[in-house]
């Protein structure tokens, strides 16, 4: 069972609110409170953890509110550049 200060609870229930105030960004999250935040994940767990040297810290991604959606298209290329059958 869940501690009620879990960090990754309060992210996951908290997510609506946190792409209003943090979207696209890391935050950091020590119990139930954000005590950092910024686009640079490393920069923002080091402020966290001057700030809390010996509390337990989740590092997040806010996901931004438009979706990317990338189309993948399979080609294969031959040797034969000709797209006629070669006649022997």
């Amino acid at each position: 069972m869940a501690s009620r200060k879990d960090p990754y609870q309060f992210f996951v229930r908290s997510l609506q609110k946190l792409m209003d105030r943090y979207e696209g960004q890391y935050v950091a999250i020590v119990g139930k409170s954000v005590v950092a935040h910024g686009k640079d994940a490393e920069r923002v767990y080091e402020v966290a953890r001057r700030i809390h040297p010996d509390e337990r810290i989740l590092i997040g991604q806010v996901p931004v509110r438009e979706a990317m959606i990338l189309w993948a298209v399979c080609v294969f290329h031959s040797q034969n550049r000709d797209p006629k059958p070669s006649e022997s």
